[in-house]
Order: structure tokens, then sequence, then C-alpha cells
């Protein structure tokens, strides 16, 4: 019923009656009697509820039961209702994702991988493992973090946005029954750090079925066992051992000993596309450092911090952005719909939504015909 839709988006967000009715500009009863179903809500007012719950128009009036989805914080922000909103708009761009996808039919030929080994079997050299595999599997090559993001989003559909959160969030991940596996990065993080927390993620997507029940929707935890498990993986994933250590051979001395200098490690960190703080742990497990000696490396790599320009993030994917303007150009979406999905008033939307004169040549069917 649409009165019970009202209540439970409006509740997904954490928001008050009150809240909502500020948002109206109506008395507080108003919003009251419209989810007790004693009022209809006029079409521009539920317009304006669906903006302010960003969900869908079509959510209000499906017959299909609500979909609970839950998301993994690696680092959840402090405001309760600040993180609720960001999980709501996170949910809704991969629910968009996912009706774009539909319209233009297309599906995922290559499943993401699940692990199945039970969790109490589950160790450090397991982690260790499923990175390597999936380093080869991936084809991730010398560098992975260079290649990682687009191989999960055009290869295996995964749906990764970034957003801007609190200084104390961090990354999210979830593996939904309505649009699958999905990630969401801090927007305003180094992109060496978002490389380590999209390989983070990574680990809980595929061992999602280990470490939680999928019949448990209400809330999804990760204890710190499992934070390290995905730490170690992340590390081995995006600084696989064999081409690791290649490039540590000219440091090390005739007794197999790292002689490297922190300029040497940043240069090394700039090479992997990851920090120089990631670099120094992983020598540590390599050449089994101590941890004092560990520690106060990192320490030193803090201190004579170089400049390293961080590049900057989209906040929606290359693939979305395409499948959005393909949807509009074929007539699946409107041009309103075309804009809310790309986060973008009208006028800016028609530089990407409408094709320029050489875009309109490269749109032009070609035909090939043998000699």
């Amino acid at each position: 019923m649409l009165s019970d839709r009202l209540r439970v988006a409006r509740e997904s967000l954490g928001l008050r009656q009150a809240d909502a009715a500020g948002h109206l500009g109506i008395a507080e009863s108003g919003i009251c009697d419209m989810e007790a179903g004693r009022r209809e809500p006029k079409a521009a007012q539920l317009a304006a509820l669906a903006q302010l719950y960003k969900r869908p128009i079509d959510f209000f009036f499906s017959n299909e039961p609500v979909a609970q989805e839950v998301a993994l914080w690696r680092a959840r922000p402090a405001d309760a209702v600040a993180e609720k909103k960001i999980q709501r708009e996170f949910f809704a761009l991969c629910e968009n994702y996912q009706s774009l996808e539909e319209l233009l039919g297309i599906s995922s030929a290559s499943p993401l991988p699940e692990e199945t080994i039970p969790k109490d079997d589950f160790g450090f050299q397991q982690a260790e493992r499923l990175a390597a595999r999936i380093w080869e599997q991936f084809d991730l090559g010398a560098a992975p973090a260079t290649s990682l993001r687009f191989v999960l989003e055009e290869r295996f559909f995964v749906k990764v946005f970034a957003l801007p959160l609190a200084s104390e969030a961090s990354a999210a991940s979830t593996r939904s029954h309505r649009f699958g596996p999905a990630m969401l990065l801090n927007s305003d993080s180094m992109h060496w750090r978002r490389n380590f927390d999209l390989a983070h993620e990574l680990f809980h997507l595929l061992t999602w079925r280990v470490f939680r029940d999928p019949a448990e929707v209400s809330s999804v935890e990760s204890g710190e066992e499992e934070e390290r498990l995905a730490n170690s993986f992340a590390s081995h994933l995006l600084l696989p051992e064999g081409p690791f250590r290649e490039r540590l051979d000219p440091f090390l001395d005739k007794a197999g000993n790292l002689s490297i200098s922190v300029a040497q490690l940043q240069e090394l960190a700039r090479s992997f596309d990851v920090s120089a703080e990631a670099i120094v742990y992983r020598c540590a497990g390599l050449f089994h450092w101590r941890k004092e000696q560990t520690l106060g490396i990192v320490e030193k790599v803090h201190i004579v911090r170089t400049r390293r320009e961080s590049e900057p993030v989209e906040m929606l994917p290359s693939r979305y952005i395409s499948l959005t303007v393909q949807a509009y150009r074929t007539g699946l979406i409107s041009y309103k719909k075309g804009a809310e999905y790309l986060r973008k008033g009208f006028k800016q939307a028609r530089d990407i939504l409408e094709p320029s004169d050489d875009g309109a040549e490269t749109d032009r069917q070609i035909t090939v015909t043998a000699d």
C-alpha cells in the first residue's frame, strides 16, 4: 500500500514525520494521515517526498514486497542519520544502475566468484591464497591497482560508486538480491586509499556467504578478525608476491636483507599506486620484520611524506554514464529521468545526453559488406 511505503521510505532514512512535513511545508498531522491511509499525497507532494526519500516514484505504487537492503561498513559515519541518508543514496544509485541494465537487456556473463570455505576454516593462509587466485583469474598484471576497478565494473558488472563521506567513515559493500554486488568508496579519500578500500571491499563480496547468513537482512557487521583478513587479502592482491619481489630485488644485499630508503619506498608506492604504508606492511610480512621495527618505519614514512597528487574520482562509474546515455538515445528513458540518473541539472545533463555534431556521426550505423 502507498501509505505503508511512505512510512518505510521515511523510516529507512531515520527521518521523523516532522522532518517530512517540514520538507513539504505542511503540518505534521498531514504526514501522519498519509502514512495511516487517511489521505493520499498530491502528485507534487509525492514527487517531493520521493526526492527527499531518494526513491523512484514507481516504488510507492509497486505491489512487490519491500526489499530490505543492508550495507557492510568498514567504518560507519558517526552520525546515524547521515549514515542512513548516505546508504539510501548508495542503494538508489545501484537500483538506477540495475534498471538501466534491465531496460537495455544486459545481464552479467561473468558472475563474481563466491568463496565457499567454512568460516571456522578461513584464516590468513586462505585469504592470501584467495588473493593469489583472484589476481591470476582477473589477469590484473604487475600493478593490480591500476586495473582492478575497470575489471570489476566491465567484466563482472560490480556497481562501484563514490560519495563524499564523513572524515571518520570509510568504504562499504553489499551483495544484494536485487542489484547484485556493489561497493561504496569515499570520494574524499586519496586515490591510493580508494584503491586499497576497493580491494578490501572485494574480499567482503567474495566471502559474503562465508562470514554472514544470507537470510539475516536486518543488519550486517564484520568482526576484527574478518577485517584483518580483508586487509591481508587487499595487501596480497594489490602487491602480488612475484612482481613485488622482482621490484625489491635491486634493494637486497647478498644476505637477502632489504636495504631501502624512505624515498625509494615512496617511489615503489607510486609504481603500484598504493600508499607507502601498504608497501611497508607488505615488506614486513615478506621479511618477517618485528612489530616495533615496522611501526618505526611507518612513522618515518609519515614524517618524510613527499608531495603526491591524488587523482580526482567521479561519483558515477563510466559504464553507468554510458548506459544512461544509451537508454536515453534509444528512447528508453526520458530526458528528465536521464538527468536524474546522472545527478545533474537539465543544462549540465544536456552536454552528456544530447549528441554533438561529432557524436551524431559516431551514433550512425556502419555497415561493412564483403568484396
